[in-house]
C-alpha cells in the first residue's frame, strides 16, 4: 500500500484576519476528491479552543501515529537532530525560540521572522555569557535554536509540558510556566536571557528600524537523550518528509525518515521541481508526507497558492498513485479562523463520506472527526 499525506498549514502573520485557505480558491481537483472520497475534520478536543491557534506539531505527530505524551521525537530532540547535535548522557534538549515580548506578554513568536544572520550572534552572546558545563546554547535557523541542560530542574517532564510560543501569542508568559522548581528555574533563566538580549546591538538596531526585537526566549518541547524508535520499527513502513521547516527536518531524522527540501515559493517552477523529486521517493517508499506552509496574508497570493497546489501537486499525485498499486491519500488544510483542520481522504478500501462542497459548514457536518488528530493515522492505514 502506498500512502500520501498533504499537510497544508496557514502560517500567515499573527492577528491577520484572512479568509480560510479553502475559501474562494478554485481547487477543482480537491473538490472532485471530496465528492468521491471521505471528508472530515480534525479539531481541538474542547469547544473553548474554537478559533485558538492550532498546535501544529501535535498534529504532525498524530498524522505519524504518535500519541501526545509519546517521548519519541519530542520537539526538543527534533531541534537537536535538525542541527546535527549529539546529546550528552542525561542531557535534555529544549526548543529555544527567540520571541518578542511586551509588558510580559508574547506578541510575536518568531521575533519578526528574524533571519539566521541576526539570530546567530544572539545565540553566541547567550553561549558566551550564560553557557556552562551544564547549560549549552546552540544555533539553529531563524528564530529556532536549541538549549541543552544537564540539571534536574530543567529535565524533560511529561507532567508539565511547555508548549510552542505560537499558542501563547497575546498571553502572559509567566502564567504558562510549570509549578514548582521547574517553573522557578525556567523563569530565572528566561529573565537572565532577556537582560542579555535587550542589551545586544542586534536588537538595538532592530528597534531603531521599527522591527520586532528578539528580546526574550521561550523554552518548550523538552526531550531527553534516550534513543527514539524509528518510524519503520513502529509501523513497518518506510517514508519521506518534504518540508522547509527546521522542526520537521529534525522530526524526519528522529524517526529515521527520508528528507526532501520543500518549495521555496508557490510559483509554478518550484512546485514542478518538488513533484519531480517527490514522485521517485513515493515510488521507492511506502509513505510520502508533504508539508506546505502558506505564509502570506495577501488574499490573492493565498488563492494562487492553493490553486497551484491543487493542479501541480494533488492532481499529478492522484494520477500516479493508482499506477503503483493499492493506495491512499489524505489532504489536510488549516482553517485557522475556526481553529480546525478540514481533511479529505480517498483511496483503496477507504469508506466514502463525501461532502458536496469545500465550505467549512459541510466539513463540520461530517461525522468523521479526530480530536487533535488522534487516531487519524490508524484510520488512514487500517480502515
Amino acid at each position: 500500500m502506498k500512502y500520501a499525506i498533504i499537510r497544508c498549514e496557514d502560517c500567515s502573520p499573527p492577528g491577520d484576519h484572512t479568509a480560510a485557505l479553502l475559501e474562494g480558491a478554485k481547487t477543482s481537483h480537491l473538490h472532485e476528491l471530496a465528492q468521491a472520497g471521505a471528508a472530515g475534520l480534525i479539531r481541538p478536543q474542547t469547544r473553548a479552543a474554537r478559533g485558538a491557534p492550532l498546535d501544529r506539531f501535535r498534529l504532525h505527530r498524530a498524522l505519524f501515529g504518535l500519541e501526545r505524551r509519546d517521548a519519541d521525537a519530542a520537539a526538543g530532540r527534533c531541534y537537536a537532530d535538525a542541527a546535527g547535535l549529539t546529546l550528552a548522557q542525561d542531557e535534555t534538549a529544549w526548543c529555544c525560540e527567540l520571541v518578542t515580548q511586551r509588558d510580559g506578554r508574547i506578541i510575536d513568536p518568531t521575533a519578526g521572522n528574524i533571519p539566521t544572520k541576526e539570530s546567530a550572534p544572539l545565540l553566541q552572546a547567550l553561549a558566551d555569557e550564560l553557557g556552562s558545563e551544564t547549560r549549552r546554547w546552540k544555533p539553529g535557523a531563524g528564530s529556532h535554536h536549541i538549549f541543552l541542560a544537564r540539571e534536574p530542574a530543567l529535565a524533560a517532564n511529561a507532567q508539565h509540558p511547555m508548549v510552542s510560543p505560537e499558542l501563547l501569542v497575546g498571553r502572559a508568559w509567566k502564567r504558562h510556566l510549570p509549578a514548582g522548581g521547574a517553573g522557578d528555574a525556567l523563569r530565572a533563566l528566561i529573565e537572565r536571557v532577556s537582560a542579555v538580549l535587550d542589551a545586544h546591538p542586534v536588537n538595538r538596531v532592530r528597534v531603531d528600524l521599527g522591527e520586532d526585537p528578539a528580546n526574550m526566549v521561550w523554552l518548550w518541547g523538552a526531550g531527553a537523550s534516550a534513543p527514539a524508535r524509528a518510524f519503520a520499527e513502529r509501523t513497518g513502513l518506510s517514508g519521506t518528509i518534504v518540508s522547509t521547516s527546521f522542526l520537521m527536518r529534525g522530526f524526519a531524522r528522529s524517526l529515521g525518515l527520508g528528507w526532501l527540501d520543500g518549495p521555496a515559493s508557490f510559483e509554478e517552477a518550484p512546485l514542478r521541481r518538488l513533484w519531480k523529486a517527490a514522485a521517485p521517493a513515493l515510488e521507492r517508499q511506502d509513505l510520502l508526507y508533504v508539508h506546505i506552509r502558506v505564509e502570506s496574508g495577501d488574499p490573492v497570493e493565498r488563492l494562487c497558492a492553493m490553486e497551484r497546489l491543487d493542479q501541480l501537486l494533488l492532481k499529478p499525485l492522484t494520477d500516479l498513485l493508482p499506477r503503483l498499486g493499492p493506495w491512499r491519500l489524505l489532504a489536510a488544510v488549516d482553517d485557522r479562523k475556526r481553529g480546525a483542520v478540514p481533511f479529505i481522504a480517498i483511496g483503496t478500501g477507504l469508506p466514502r463520506q463525501p461532502v458536496a462542497s469545500l465550505a467549512a459548514e459541510r466539513f463540520a457536518e461530517s461525522p468523521l472527526a479526530f480530536p487533535d488528530g488522534a487516531g487519524s493515522f490508524a484510520w488512514l492505514t487500517q480502515a
